[in-house]
């Protein structure tokens, strides 16, 4: 190659300034519908401009700026993640991380080794704690962290968003009423350290203030070039909202030229002139419920692990009118429902929606969509509605002994039925829902094709399509993004193995060796 910038990315301006021509040759560039794969690319001013079969045209070979000898590597459309929590995301890598914690004494030795490493700093934040994991299957409360940090504020957010922990030297420090809905409190109406709900959102919102501008720039930035080597070149931004500070979604505009991939910006908020004031054409994700992990997505029978059915955070008559406004307003829409119950309040309200206005042009998506029914499913799929779903989920808490089953008992089997709501015609978008789950398609696909259950899972093809194909359509890119073929962004990934024709359970283990944004090699590792 022509450039010696292995292991590299480029940034947004450098992006811009070639606009030369490359040639990829000897490759494996796969096409949806049975189509006959190319073995090579021209690719021109960004655009895919020509392609063919067997050996290149030698004319092309001489003019290019670049050539490209790709081995008869595997080469897909670049990736999309459908559900990123960009700011936290790119936050979390500045905190001390309890992922993996096994029980509280492992989680009080992290902590503690992360105030030697840094003695000077009085506030320990840590995030990516999962109950699941933990062998006391409870959360730490505040007497519990004090045994390991008394000392030190220690705020503590665990992995799926809904919950803060923190010691009592960081709970003398906050000033919020006790009053508040998600204070969870002890015997003798004392805090213990543990906040849910309204509580959680506030404190979520306290820990994304407390980095200055520029540190939350830069970390951005860093995180993008990260997303690069997973061969990401486009995003949907969940910013604002429930627990996000919402000066996070102008902060991401305003780093958006300088970043190496497209990003496409949800706004979580309900107050729709703010929406408007910055130019935004979607708002999302709004929570009408909480996760699994927390026992608050709103199920139609009770939990098997707890008492109570999970929570529906709004009425039906409160969603009908922010549907109906969002409708009113043309904005697609993008509402968090995990549970069934949730699941059967969006719909409701998106009925609602269309009989009062007429509207059927707009794309709106359900996020997560975990555990729906067969008439869920089907409803869906005749009013249009996309499912933007975290395959990687199944990876991580699915199966007969995962938190899926903890958490829902036999229901467990029923969650994420990815074939059966494409059978029902509903498309699919796939996407990480980072921090939860790292941000890493080859694993949601991997996740999706490997389902623990059978008549859940889907092809290779099928789930490739859920982040690129779909998923360029839910942002209304498909006339020129998700697909190689003439005419096109060059925006592609190749792989360092055939996913289609390795083991189904090796798929996971396939990296990206190259990555294109805009026909701009950012990535390599050939």
């Amino acid at each position: 190659m022509n450039r010696n910038s292995n292991n590299d990315s480029m940034n947004a301006t450098e992006k811009r300034e070639l606009n030369g021509s490359i040639l990829l040759y000897n490759g494996n560039f796969f096409r949806f519908d049975g189509k006959k794969n190319y073995t090579w690319m021209w690719i021109q001013e960004g655009m895919i401009r020509d392609a063919g079969y067997r050996d290149c045209d030698a004319g092309y070979l001489a003019m290019a700026e670049e050539a490209v000898d790709l081995k008869g590597s595997l080469v897909l459309p670049g990736f999309y993640d459908c559900h990123v929590h960009v700011v936290p995301t790119a936050l979390d890598r500045m905190k001390l991380d309890l992922n993996g914690s096994r029980n509280f004494e492992e989680m009080g030795t992290r902590l503690r080794e992360w105030a030697e490493r840094y003695p000077r700093q009085s506030t320990v934040y840590a995030c990516r704690l999962e109950i699941s994991d933990l062998e006391e299957k409870c959360l730490p409360n505040r007497q519990v962290i004090d045994q390991f940090l008394r000392d030190y504020d220690v705020w503590i957010e665990c992995r799926d968003f809904h919950c803060t922990i923190l010691n009592t030297k960081a709970l003398h420090s906050i000033n919020i009423p006790w009053t508040i809905e998600g204070v969870e409190v002890d015997e003798f109406m004392r805090p213990t350290g543990i906040f849910r709900g309204k509580a959680n959102a506030l404190l979520r919102q306290k820990i994304g203030n407390s980095y200055n501008i520029q540190d939350k720039e830069r970390a951005v930035l860093d995180l993008s070039k990260q997303l690069l080597k997973k061969g990401v070149t486009s995003i949907h931004a969940m910013e604002g909202g429930e627990g996000f500070p919402e000066q996070d979604v102008k902060l991401l505009l305003s780093c958006i030229p300088r970043l190496p991939l497209d990003v496409c910006i949800y706004f979580g908020t309900m107050e729709l002139d703010k929406v408007k004031a910055l130019g935004l054409t979607r708002v999302g994700d709004i929570f009408l419920d909480g996760s699994f992990t927390a026992g608050e997505a709103a199920l139609d029978t009770s939990y098997h692990d707890r008492s109570g059915s999970g929570t529906l955070y709004y009425s039906q008559e409160e969603v009908n009118q922010f549907l109906l406004n969002c409708y009113q307003a043309g904005l697609d829409t993008s509402l968090h429902a995990v549970g069934s119950r949730a699941v059967e309040q969006a719909l409701r309200a998106h009925e609602y929606a269309r009989r009062e206005t007429g509207i059927f042009n707009l794309r709106h998506r359900i996020e997560h969509a975990e555990l729906t029914t067969k008439h869920q499913r089907r409803q869906a799929g005749a009013m249009g509605i996309i499912f933007s779903m975290q395959p990687a989920f199944e990876y991580f808490y699915g199966g007969s002994r995962g938190m899926f089953a903890e958490r829902l008992g036999e229901l467990w089997q029923q969650t994420n039925p990815f074939q059966d709501i494409r059978n029902a015609g509903v498309r699919i978008c796939g996407g990480s829902d980072s921090g939860l789950t790292p941000v890493n398609p080859i694993g949601g696909i991997h996740a999706a094709v490997n389902h623990p259950v059978e008549s859940s899972r889907v092809t290779v093809e099928e789930a490739l399509s859920m982040f690129t194909r779909d998923a360029a359509w839910v942002g209304r890119e498909e006339g020129y993004k998700g697909e190689l073929e003439i005419g096109r962004v060059a925006d592609l990934a190749v792989m360092d193995r055939n996913i289609f024709r390795t083991n189904p359970k090796g798929i996971i283990t396939a990296e990206v060796i190259l990555t294109m944004k805009s026909g701009a090699i950012l990535y390599q590792d050939l």
